[in-house]
């Protein structure tokens, strides 16, 4: 697992259209963090900030948010629920954090990554990653930044299926049915004796 990414939150008093877009137009997000404990926290966040720490973690990776509570900061574990950008201008319009315990699974979606140079890509056929994300479940401090399939031994025709996945211990991937990830599928055009060669 990589380090913890964090980001510096202040609560805010005020809600409604008018004050949110005065936050907006200096640089600032209104978002809500809220977690299973009943938590409800209005807050603000810099723009920039919020960008850099959304491409570190995205919707997969736990976040350190430390808030303003009572007048003492405190850190609440988190991931990104929503993020809503402006459908023009390079800003983020809203957040909303979903706070996480770190002694309880949860279940994200993970980025699928191919490594090496497939058999059947050598033999002229094409890697297809089927599924970009897939879901697992695992502990907060557990999360993987991706899951990485070797597929060196892959000929044309052949498959990496959901189960055969290699997930880091404590790491499950969760699936109703058990679909392929990973394809070398036959390139266009190819004639059907040169797939057999």
């Amino acid at each position: 697992m990589s380090e913890v990414t964090s980001l510096q939150l202040t609560p805010r008093e005020e809600r409604g259209k008018g004050p949110c877009s005065r936050l907006r137009s200096n640089g600032l997000v209104p978002g809500v963090f809220y977690n299973a404990k009943g938590e409800n926290i209005s807050f603000v966040v810099e723009n920039l900030a919020l960008g850099k720490a959304f491409e570190k973690v995205r919707y997969s990776k736990m976040i350190e948010l430390q808030i303003e509570v009572d007048g003492q900061v405190q850190k609440r574990n988190a991931l990104f629920k929503k993020l809503v950008k402006h459908p023009v201008k390079r800003r983020y319009d809203h957040v909303d954090f979903i706070g996480i315990d770190l002694d309880k699974e949860v279940q994200v979606t993970i980025p699928v990554e191919a490594t090496g140079r497939a058999k059947g890509v050598v033999l002229g056929g094409k890697l297809e990653i089927l599924e970009e994300r897939v879901m697992v479940r695992c502990l907060p401090a557990a999360i993987p930044d991706s899951v990485v399939v070797d597929v060196t031994e892959l000929e044309i025709g052949g498959k990496v299926l959901v189960d055969q996945l290699i997930l880091p211990e404590g790491v499950k991937a969760v699936y109703d049915r058990n679909f392929p990830v990973i394809a070398i599928q036959t390139a266009r055009g190819a004639k059907a004796g040169e797939e057999e060669e």
